[in-house]
């Protein structure tokens, strides 16, 4: 009998050589939940329960007959939680109507999976205008939003092409040499556009107004970055990021990955391919659409981080890859589906998916670039029996046949120059494209520095409408709450404490609901009625399922000190046994929503009610 070649009862790797940052990184690429609709009714934003369910091939069925199927299946994945005959579910406001604009905050969404997927639902007869504004603490995420802004509106190219470029830059350590030509041909424009001397359309989409001087030198020289002829070794960086992760482990890597596939993607989503993920694992190449050479490095992914000179003592930035090495960039675009293709895309032969992830991502991306040129549904084709028969035909061929790509010379390359004459000048005249028309009365606002001071300015309060914050960047809500600091926490009382069973912060402490809603930015920021959604750890495979679960109720916690209320608590924040055992902790994390949903409540309140409150407390 053959023998194991690692003890599997030796801890993971961070467990016993590192605190765990050398596999997540210091600069977030890419989000690891499933893209939202943040104005109309997303049914992804109610789902529980693992993504990407598999559905068994099959006979042929009547139309009437798949409906039915369909609808059947959607439920259990696509339920909704809240329910009807719940009263006490609370209830976002209507949106405005009007003239007056729609704010929604992104908060640390790493990735523009929310704005494209927002856009792409809009319909022709929808004239609300969107404002979206988009905080991220690292401006190379920035200057990524703004790239990938560009590219799902460059009409220019074919929505196949763009769909394929979109991918390779968005998850990619190397990508294809058309794909590096085309990211350095359109980064002096971008320099251009930061100095406010661009013709481009984008220049009337993207307000950098609410940016400091420094923070737009620093956006421009990410961009300079990109040039041509600016050096930057991703396989060799990427490698010493995954020897210091895995360190003596390092010669037993695969096994490692594979340990982290079975225990947190598999049951949770599935159709993310092994053989796909044990790929990015080793060379941080996510996404290949087809058959071509992925040599050239990704050079978006590029980032500085603070370290300490050796020699002397100071503190320097230095250039490299900071970006994870072991949360794939799957979830954001391939683990979830419309409803009405879902049953087609996650059938299940042998035990297999007969589609990949990478296979999900292209239907998503190119149903969303779509709908937003053209304002229409995207659907797959018809239905044919061939897809209930052995070797099972997929509906991605046909649209694949039809969308073959063509091979387009844009005039951006004779028109765009790297060397710029000093002085300022005025904009140059390129015949770009115009935007796509889900663009039409949308703006894009960027933001940068510490979140707190940012959002604590008079112009945004009760500004935000809906709103989106990513699982980094509750670390600054936590602080801002002391709800990392023992002394401060009120949900560290003795007798919460010595709970047996932690319950949700309704729960447990009624009285503490809005108790620091007067001192938190955050809350100050959201209009009353507002719907936030806060990305869990539910998808991230590195932590343990009891640090996952416990994460639910720490951001619950600090939902509940604001005065927000939360949606379907039963399912978001589940009860937690202290002698619960990781499976146990894993069943529950496996069952539980996406996402923690927050209708917020009334603004700040004054001295008299806040130290009614308190006293209520203390007593």
């Amino acid at each position: 009998m053959a023998a194991i070649s690692v003890d599997r009862s030796l801890p993971r790797p961070q467990a016993y050589s590192s605190d765990g940052t050398d596999a997540v990184g210091f600069v977030q690429f890419w989000g690891n939940s499933p893209a939202l609709d943040l104005v109309g009714q997303d049914v992804q934003a109610r789902a529980f329960g693992p993504a990407a369910v598999g559905t068994n091939p099959g006979g042929y069925k009547s139309e009437e007959k798949i409906h039915e199927k369909n609808n059947e299946l959607n439920m259990g994945v696509f339920e909704d939680s809240g329910g009807t005959a719940d009263e006490d579910e609370p209830q976002p406001a209507p949106l405005p109507e009007g003239d007056e604009p729609v704010n929604v905050l992104i908060l640390a969404g790493a990735d523009l999976r929310h704005v494209v997927k927002t856009l792409a639902r809009r319909r022709k007869q929808e004239h609300r205008r969107l404002r979206f504004y988009i905080h991220e603490k690292d401006h190379e995420v920035l200057a990524r939003h703004v790239l990938f802004l560009q590219i799902i509106n460059n009409k220019a190219l074919p929505i196949r092409e763009r769909m394929e470029l979109f991918l390779s830059l968005y998850g990619n350590t190397l990508v294809r040499e058309r794909d590096s030509t085309y990211l350095s041909e359109i980064a002096p424009e971008f320099v251009e556009l930061i100095t406010d001397n661009s013709s481009h359309p984008l220049s009337e989409v993207i307000d950098l107004t609410h940016l400091k001087f420094k923070d737009r030198d620093v956006l421009q020289d990410v961009f300079k970055g990109w040039f041509k002829d600016v050096a930057f070794d991703i396989e060799a960086l990427r490698e010493q990021r995954l020897r210091g992760y895995y360190r003596e482990r390092y010669d037993y890597r695969k096994n490692l990955m594979d340990s982290d596939y079975q225990n947190f993607i598999k049951d949770s989503a599935g159709i993310i391919n092994w053989f796909h993920y044990k790929e990015f694992g080793h060379t941080g190449v996510a996404f290949e659409t087809r058959l071509a050479g992925y040599s050239m490095p990704n050079k978006t992914l590029a980032s500085y981080t603070e370290a300490v000179d050796r020699s002397k003592g100071t503190t320097v930035q230095v250039r490299g890859f900071w970006g994870d090495i072991i949360n794939s960039p799957y979830h954001a675009f391939c683990t979830r589906t419309d409803p009405e293709a879902r049953s087609r895309l996650f059938k299940i032969s042998s035990q297999q998916y007969r589609h990949t992830e990478t296979d999900i991502a292209e239907y998503n991306l190119t149903a969303y670039i779509s709908e937003m040129e053209t304002g229409e549904k995207f659907s797959l084709p018809a239905e044919v029996p061939e897809e209930h028969v052995y070797p099972y035909a997929s509906p991605l061929d046909t649209l694949r046949a039809v969308d073959k790509v063509v091979e387009v010379t844009e005039a951006v390359s004779k028109d765009v120059s790297h060397d710029r004459p000093q002085g300022r000048r005025a904009p140059k005249k390129v015949d770009w494209p115009s935007l796509s028309s889900a663009m039409e009365g949308v703006q894009v606002i960027l933001l940068t520095g510490d979140a707190k001071e940012v959002l604590k300015k008079p112009r945004y309060k009760g500004l935000f409408h809906r709103a989106f914050i990513g699982s980094m960047g509750t670390g600054q809500l936590f602080e801002e709450l002391g709800l990392n600091s023992g002394s401060e926490n009120p949900f560290n009382a003795p007798e919460a404490a010595s709970s047996r069973i932690r319950k949700p912060p309704s729960k447990e402490m009624p009285d503490a609901f809005g108790l620091k809603r007067d001192e938190s930015a955050f809350a100050s920021c959201m209009a009353q009625g507002a719907e936030v959604a806060v990305e869990t750890l539910k998808y991230q495979a590195h932590f343990d399922a009891s640090i996952r679960v416990s994460f639910r109720h720490r951001v619950a916690q600090a939902g509940h000190l604001m005065g927000w209320k939360v949606q379907d608590e039963k399912r978001a924040v589940p009860r937690l046994e202290s002698d619960m055992q990781e499976r146990g902790h894993c069943e529950l994390e496996r069952q539980a929503t996406d996402f923690l949903r927050f209708v917020t409540g009334p603004g700040a309140r004054g001295p008299s009610e806040q130290s009614s409150a308190l006293a209520d407390l203390d007593g």
